[in-house]
């Protein structure tokens, strides 16, 4: 059994909507999740971020868990979810994909997860939507058990990404055809 770490006994954590002074600490989880993950780290600009969250055309959402730890004098980010608007053809309707969950390490099985998901699935049902859908990896076995926990099923399917310079020669490509025809 795991022993909780003493700072997580007296602690309140809630839940919030992220605000433009949170990209500092949520670019430092995105990269600790792409560590987690295998992934590079060190890459991500806090620009870009500020722009997705909170610009003129800011389309991505952030649900921030904070922890206020009673001997501490300012709480600080126990996880966060980020997620966007989606559509599913299956069922004709709007939802919500969650790109990233993520809880620091000695806030997992505390119930940080839980909420922050359901903070997303709050959000979804207020915008219309009627479901939310995410991708894991497929060695994150401690995550697909949570997800399992909270009744998600779990579907057959691969994702797909083009990046870089695959992705430059699709976008040239597209950009040279409107209607069928090659400009």
């Amino acid at each position: 059994m795991r022993a909780r770490p003493p700072e997580r006994s007296g602690a309140l954590v809630s839940i919030r909507s992220a605000e433009p002074r949170d990209v500092k600490a949520l670019v430092a989880m995105c990269d600790a999740l792409n560590a987690y993950s295998g992934l590079p780290t060190g890459r991500l600009d806090p620009k870009a971020y500020r722009s997705a969250l909170f610009g003129k055309d800011a389309f991505l959402f952030a649900e921030i868990a904070e922890a206020e730890i009673y001997d501490r004098a300012r709480p600080r980010a126990a996880g966060y979810v980020l997620a966007h608007d989606a559509f599913t053809t299956d069922f004709g309707e709007r939802g919500m994909y969650i790109v990233d969950l993520y809880v620091e390490e000695e806030w997992r099985r505390a119930g940080v997860g839980r909420r922050l998901v359901e903070a997303a699935a709050a959000r979804a049902k207020a915008r219309g939507g009627t479901h939310l859908w995410w991708a894991s990896m497929p060695g994150n076995y401690a995550a697909r058990r949570f997800y399992d926990s909270l009744g998600a099923s779990d579907e057959r399917i691969h994702s797909h990404a083009v990046f870089g310079k695959a992705f430059e020669r699709l976008a040239e490509g597209g950009g040279r055809r409107r209607n069928g025809r090659a400009r």
